[in-house]
């Protein structure tokens, strides 16, 4: 069931791991456990061991500068796991309408929103995979995505229910399968893999000139879908999909989320009259009636295979800084897909504003590059003559 450089873990040992967590999470009262979701050992056991008492996972992100203001924000209590000693396991079903985590996803309106996921969101994204990916008891995933994504969790989901492994090992020959966005695929390319079946490919598309000696699952999802929505083109078991007049992607299914999270007010699900929820994504149906992905309604772009939302950058900057305004945009990266640029009003130092922001946003999202937000003498929005900026510079850049 989990693999280190050191260590094998039976699906019998596992659930003796699972129990001993348990025993050392029973006097904690609260139901909602914050925690800094490291790929190790103690924190795969933590998850588990949490669904088993029907507590939340709310796992942080390893690349914050502080996890305080996140375990304020989500009114939990933050939980160090060790190693637990095991224990005679006592039977239990991984499937239920409780709520099982707590995951921090981009936000367009300037903070990160929680999502909130019961445990059979989960369980139907699994078994939807898996009805694509041939997944084996002998098998194994390699954790490739951390486990603040709903990606790493899916990981956790797929191997447990097929009885196969996850492997924490510091390489990957062993993998079976890999889940991957396309900045991690672009450094694989050199590496030899003996035993790999399959890599699941998701975050941003992958360019066409791209071409990989091992069979490639691209990949549609997100966050308030439980993971994947879409595989090859095909709408997997337990999703609906259907494009609006305006060709937004609209979805609905066991696996939508229930709702996005707040500690006084409680859960929102944005939902029309037909339960159906609009991703934002806007896309089209090929010839083959498969789903494709053909661009954005808001403002987000991919880094690295991370969502961005400039909303956020441009919140995090007026906090740090007296601006009068803040625009974010992206610039074309080789090898991250795109990298988030600032324009002030007025212009600071772009030393001084990754140094404001070092404690404020992971890394991946501090700007690159600053410049001076562009004549708004003109009737058009800043944000459009921002990107008309942009398109001028890239264009130079091809001239060049």
């Amino acid at each position: 069931m989990l693999l280190t450089d050191t260590k094998k873990w039976s699906y019998e040992e596992f659930e003796a791991h699972i129990e001993g967590m348990c025993a050392a999470l029973k006097e904690i009262p609260h139901e909602r456990i914050a925690f800094v979701a490291h790929s190790t050992p103690e924190i795969i056991f933590l998850f588990f061991a949490l669904w088993k008492l029907k507590k939340i996972a709310c796992p942080l992100s390893t690349r914050l500068p502080c996890a305080a203001a996140s375990v304020e924000e989500l009114g939990a209590y933050l939980f160090t796991p060790q190693m637990p000693t095991p224990r005679a396991p006592t039977p239990w079903v991984l499937e239920g309408d409780q709520h099982a985590t707590l995951l921090f996803t981009s936000g367009s309106t300037g903070k990160p929103k929680i999502a909130c996921h019961s445990l059979n969101n989960h369980l139907y994204s699994a078994l939807g995979s898996c009805a694509i990916i041939d997944l084996l008891p002998e098998d194994v995933w390699h954790l490739s995505l951390p486990l603040f994504h709903v990606g790493g969790i899916a990981i956790l989901f797929r191997s447990y229910l097929a009885r196969s492994f996850v492997s924490l090992q510091s390489d990957q020959q062993s993998a079976s399968y890999l889940s991957l966005v396309p900045t991690q695929l672009i450094r694989l390319q050199d590496k030899k893999l003996p035993h790999l079946k399959g890599i699941l490919l998701g975050g941003a598309p992958l360019a066409s000139s791209y071409s990989s000696p091992y069979k490639i699952y691209p990949t549609y999802g997100m966050t308030e879908m439980s993971s994947q929505i879409a595989t090859c083109g095909h709408v997997l078991p337990y999703r609906e999909v259907k494009l609006a007049q305006d060709r937004e992607i609209l979805v609905r299914g066991k696996t939508l989320f229930q709702g996005y999270f707040h500690k006084t007010k409680g859960l929102s699900l944005p939902l029309d009259s037909e339960g159906w929820f609009a991703t934002k994504d806007l896309g089209k149906w090929d010839t083959e009636n498969q789903l494709e992905i053909t661009g954005r309604k808001d403002n987000l772009f991919i880094s690295g295979g991370e969502n961005i939302q400039p909303e956020e950058i441009e919140y995090a900057l007026k906090s740090a800084l007296p601006l009068d305004e803040a625009i974010v945009a992206s610039i074309p990266d080789p090898l991250f897909g795109a990298r988030p640029v600032a324009f002030l009003k007025p212009l600071y130092e772009l030393s001084l504003i990754q140094e404001k922001l070092k404690d404020l946003l992971p890394k991946y999202k501090i700007p690159i590059q600053v410049f001076p937000i562009p004549d708004t003498h003109s009737l058009k929005p800043p944000r459009k003559l921002v990107k008309e900026f942009l398109e001028k510079i890239a264009l130079q850049q091809e001239v060049e």
